[in-house]
């Protein structure tokens, strides 16, 4: 059953208990008031015997008979004489033309409730008592202020029971415009994406509701999922470009000895050495390749301190080393201990290094500086490059992204330094970034937990 069903079917048992409610409670009270009614008779009636006695007799003065019908002025009380006539000897002020009908078999000591056949109310509850005279008493009092103290309450449990059904009904129609109808299209939404439309949106409603929190949270799903599967794709194509050249390289020397091109030795040899550079070069992308898939399943190995100004220090050695008259600093005032693992540490500076080597002139400095900056191990790589443009700055750290399109493959990377780069400082938690300004050089930078007590 859906919430809607449910929410209509929870209004409608709150209708018939409302309703079973009213009745009962009607019920219940106007038996209390009956019994009232009932007590006051029983209790009252062998007063009326003695008044009916005296008025009958006259034996009582003219005074004394006015003070007895004030004192029941709200009763009546009248006799059914030996021969069948019937006698009024007091009537309600409020209607003095009262006359009940009386039940063609006296039913003596039990209260009862008669019509009238005289005076304005309708019925009356009488008890009927036989005297020593043969006569039957009636005592009784009108029904009228019991009926409308039962229509007032049933009066006031009706528009009670109005009120509370509006705000009810209220309350589901809100509920279901605001939360079931929203929900309900989301539910659709989600089922559009699970088929594979992936640009499916949610219209989410402006208030701040539940809904339009959850709906908000299905559109940056679909976004998200939408630029995942985006960027999958973009991988894969780039992964397919990138290994399509060498293959390439490698099926062309391949068709080309087969077909005889090779006459010279000196042809072969060389062919075989370009081959196993291609080679090298796809191995190197497919290693990248399972680095980051191996990083972001199960994220970076379990850090240890290390020391940056040494780990600096060494890879200065490396690039003068490489390059002999590329001149190289490295500051690092103060012992810097990163939480990091080793292996991961050299290979993101590296990547820094290498970009700065690769891209700038041989004899632009290269500036390694590690240091503290709000208790977190920094480490930045300068060079004093031609720079990056500012627009291709925010995607450095994509994978296979180049920041010149057209830089060679022989000169370039294979465009993954940077993504593993990313990788590794985000799995470490660590943030990173690059500075630039075109004609003045660029600083690559991360950042990352300190050791305790470092």
């Amino acid at each position: 059953m859906s919430l809607r069903s449910r929410l209509i079917a929870a209004f409608v048992a709150v209708f018939v208990l409302l309703g079973v409610s009213s009745v009962v409670v009607t019920l219940v009270q106007r038996s209390y008031l009956m019994g009232q009614v009932d007590q006051q008779l029983t209790n009252l009636t062998p007063a009326a015997g003695a008044v009916i006695s005296r008025l009958a007799n006259n034996a009582t003065r003219p005074n004394a008979q006015s003070a007895l019908q004030s004192e029941f002025s709200e009763f009546y009380i009248g006799r059914v004489a030996p021969d069948g006539r019937m006698q009024t000897f007091v009537a309600p002020v409020s209607d003095p033309e009262l006359v009940p009908e009386l039940p063609t078999v006296p039913v003596y000591g039990t209260p009862l409730t008669v019509r009238t056949s005289g005076g304005s109310v309708n019925r009356v509850r009488i008890i009927e008592t036989r005297l020593n005279d043969g006569s039957i008493s009636i005592f009784g009092v009108s029904m009228s202020a019991t009926e409308a103290a039962i229509r007032r309450l049933i009066i006031t449990e009706g528009i009670a029971s109005l009120i509370v059904l509006s705000v009810m009904g209220l309350v589901v129609f809100w509920v279901v415009r605001l939360g079931i109808r929203p929900i309900r299209r989301m539910t659709e939404a989600a089922d559009a994406i699970s088929a594979g439309s992936i640009d499916t949106r949610v219209d989410v409603p402006s208030d701040g509701t539940e809904a339009a929190r959850l709906g908000h949270a299905l559109n940056t799903m679909i976004d998200t999922t939408r630029a995942t599967e985006t960027r999958l794709r973009q991988f894969v194509s780039d992964a397919s470009h990138e290994l399509r050249t060498p293959l390439t390289t490698l099926r062309g020397y391949t068709a080309l000895y087969e077909a005889g091109g090779f006459e010279r030795k000196e042809d072969l040899d060389d062919a075989m050495r370009r081959m196993g550079n291609e080679a090298a070069r796809m191995g190197r992308i497919v290693d990248d390749l399972l680095l980051l898939a191996k990083l972001d399943e199960h994220g970076a190995p379990a850090p240890e301190p290390v020391e940056l100004g040494g780990v600096l220090r060494d890879l200065a050695s490396d690039i003068t080393v490489v390059q002999p008259g590329r001149p190289v600093s490295v500051e690092c005032p103060e012992p810097v201990i990163a939480l990091i693992d080793r292996d991961h540490l050299t290979q993101t500076i590296t990547a820094f290094t290498t970009n700065a080597l690769r891209y700038t002139d041989a004899t632009a400095e290269i500036i390694l500086r590690a240091s503290v900056s709000k208790g977190r191990a920094r480490v930045e790589v300068s060079d004093r490059g031609p720079g990056i443009v500012e627009a291709d700055l925010p995607r450095l750290f994509d994978r296979f992204y180049r920041a010149d399109s057209g830089r060679s493959r022989a000169a370039g990377g294979n465009g993954l330094g940077l993504a593993i780069v990313a990788s590794i400082i985000s799995s470490n938690h660590g943030t990173y970034g690059v500075n630039s300004v075109v004609g003045f050089g660029s600083t690559f930078w991360f950042e990352l937990p300190t050791a305790p007590n470092s």
